[in-house]
């Protein structure tokens, strides 16, 4: 019998541990294909971080992760993409205040994807650290 994966919100452990999933991959795959922002505006647990989780491990070409699912043999996995992820959930709003927290957060995704930020405001670092991934992407 299979587990539900009840609170867990890692695309990862429920594709690895065998939970339940239901195949969401086709409704990514036109979301990523035909627009270009999206607003997720849904309530909570109603699965918006694990939907987020899909889509970063997609884009860092995680093939094994999507094997027996919709999107398997139609993305090209060749191809990979810096991933920006900020939880809200997890950087600290309460102990360190929202502008430390998201300075935090931004630091950290930079050290992950092998960039460096010179800016100090976390809205011009924020910006760099999109132009930096992407350029590093691209290479």
């Amino acid at each position: 019998m299979r587990k539900y994966p009840i609170g867990i919100q890692s695309f990862r452990k429920i594709r690895q541990r065998g939970y339940v999933y239901i195949d969401k991959t086709e409704i990514i795959h036109n979301l990523v294909t035909t627009g270009e922002y999206y607003f997720l505006s849904r309530p909570r647990r109603f699965g918006k971080s694990l939907l987020v989780d899909t889509i970063e491990e997609l884009f860092s070409g995680n093939k094994e992760l999507f094997e027996g699912l919709w999107i398997y043999d139609k993305w090209d996995w060749s191809k990979t993409s810096p991933v920006i992820h900020i939880s809200f959930a997890n950087i600290g709003v309460k102990t360190k205040g929202l502008e430390e927290a998201i300075n935090g957060a931004l630091e950290d995704n930079a050290i992950r994807l092998g960039v460096s930020l010179t800016n100090k405001e976390y809205d011009l670092k924020f910006k760099e650290l999109i132009q930096k991934a992407s350029a590093k992407g691209r290479s």
